[in-house]
């Protein structure tokens, strides 16, 4: 096939393209701003190319998406410490963008899309959260959520383009991916820099707060399984890992002693709306994509650490 990755030189991008790149053809469209590209060999893949370019450039993508049979759209203003930088820019680009990318699919006779949501969904509490149950989303004027609801809005468009045009829609909502070649935003990102460097490692309110971490091969294995999928009776998908759930203050903890690091830890109010709890619920990924995570969390910390400690070596 040939498939376009918005947003392909990012992090999980990167490990897509890694998995797709040996049996079909791949355009990456990115604007670069995080190339998590340059830490592999694939820009030199005869069967990959990279293009410069944003969601809202509507002309470029237009071009760009000439021939291609998959879209994976993954482009996006993500990152809760990165969204509240620019809110306005947050729902240009997830919401207006997405818009752009789906006008562009159903311009070029594109047969699947595969939308990139967020378990930001779901709101402040979910527990074993259902792709079928309710989202919830705080107040207006609250900045946390401001990211949620501009990548629920474009899910909403995503589907409404599949009964309008025929397009076979499937969205992913990742729950908490972690994994070398991450760059800003990542909690677990920060806190292994942060440690690798002896620096005062920041947890939010007392660190009770609780996360379920999925290592971004396992995601990857996900979504690939998601391009052959045919059952668009479910076309939401939750994919992430459960049994590696802990407190953000144990996964401080975990990645100071896998450092042997002398880092403290810091406690700080959390700036503005926090999530308590947030585990999905991944049965129907099971039963319908085969999905199994296999990365456990303290195997996945140690390859992500590693990774880091050589990247910082060779400077």
């Amino acid at each position: 096939m040939k498939i376009l990755i918005t947003g392909g030189a990012g992090f999980i991008a990167s490990y897509l393209v890694e998995k797709l790149i040996h049996e079909n053809e791949i355009i990456a469209y990115d604007n670069l701003i995080k190339n998590s590209l340059k830490f592999t060999r694939l820009q030199q893949h005869p069967n990959m190319k990279l293009i410069e370019g944003d969601v809202l450039d509507y002309p470029k993508l237009l071009e760009t998406m000439k021939g291609v049979d998959v879209c994976i759209h993954t482009a996006a203003i993500a990152g809760i410490y990165n969204v509240n930088k620019d809110n306005l820019n947050t729902m240009k680009v997830n919401l207006l963008g997405t818009y752009y990318v789906l006008e562009v699919c159903v311009k070029n006779n594109v047969k699947r899309f595969v939308d990139f949501s967020t378990s930001e969904v779901y709101g402040p509490f979910v527990y074993k959260g259902k792709e079928s149950d309710y989202t919830t989303l705080g107040p207006i004027g609250e900045e946390r959520w401001v990211y949620a609801i501009s990548k629920l809005a474009a899910e909403h468009l995503a589907h409404t383009y599949q009964e309008a045009h025929g397009l076979e829609v499937v969205t992913v909502r990742p729950f908490n991916i972690y994994g070398p070649r991450q760059r800003a935003g990542g909690a677990v990102c920060g806190m292994i820099k942060k440690a690798l460097k002896d620096e005062d490692i920041t947890v939010y309110n007392d660190g009770t707060q609780i996360r379920a971490w999925c290592y971004v091969t396992d995601f990857a294995d996900a979504l690939c399984e998601v391009l052959q999928i045919s059952n668009f009776k479910h076309p939401v998908f939750n994919i992430g890992n459960p049994q590696a759930t802990i407190t953000v203050l144990n996964l401080a903890e975990k990645i100071l002693q896998l450092t042997r690091s002398k880092s403290m830890i810091v406690f700080k109010k959390h700036p503005g709306a926090e999530v308590d709890l947030r585990i999905p619920d991944i049965s129907l990924a099971k039963e319908l994509l085969n999905y199994n995570p296999k990365v456990g969390l303290e195997q996945g910390l140690r390859k992500t650490i590693s990774w880091f400690k050589f990247q910082m070596k060779n400077k």
